[in-house]
């Protein structure tokens, strides 16, 4: 945030749009993966701090031993995307879902998002995968038709979602965009 505030203000363009990319997934001691899913998550949030931003999932398409996914062209498109939306009033979708809220209600806790485009499926047609009550073990999860549900025996103080270095979470969009790492407090 500091840098992009410093790069605004040095340009003397406070509304210098600004995207990047979401490390990708990864699981080796050289780069100390198992501190990923959390850089994941706060890049995620600096959403929020980060006015006229963006963010490119790209946990989908790295690789096990290499930071640097190769398909740089996904990784371009998705970033074209956040351009299009926001800097220039194209309607299209600029992001696969992100989280908006996580509710426990009656033995389930439902998670909203933005950026659902026409609704929620997997990747690969599979059953939903990445998500987990303890950052460890996953759960069961199914898609709702207000988001995804998920069944437990009492409320979690977070939900997580593709909590592991080199993420196997499937979740998309309609557009095919892979949903962002991310923890969420329960309300």
């Amino acid at each position: 945030k500091l840098m992009i505030d410093d790069y605004r203000k040095k340009w003397k363009q406070p509304h210098l749009p600004f995207y990047f990319v979401q490390l990708s997934s990864i699981d080796t001691i050289k780069y100390k993966g198992q501190l990923w899913p959390q850089f994941r998550n706060e890049q995620r949030k600096m959403l929020e701090l980060i006015p006229y931003s963006g963010m490119a999932v790209s946990s989908d398409i790295g690789f096990k031993d290499d930071v640097h996914p190769t398909n740089k062209k996904y990784v371009g498109e998705r970033l074209a995307r956040w351009a299009l939306n926001k800097t220039y009033g194209v309607k299209i979708v600029p992001s696969g879902p992100l989280p908006l809220t996580a509710t426990y209600v009656n033995g389930k806790v439902i998670i909203t998002f933005q950026y659902t485009a026409k609704g929620l499926t997997t990747s690969d047609g599979k059953a939903i995968r990445g998500f987990s009550a303890d950052g460890k073990n996953y759960t069961e999860a199914i898609i709702g038709d207000s988001g995804i549900i998920i069944p437990v025996k009492s409320k979690p103080e977070y939900i997580f979602y593709g909590w592991k270095p080199f993420s196997d979470g499937n979740l998309v969009n309609s557009e095919n965009l892979p949903a962002s790492t991310f923890k969420i407090k329960v309300k």
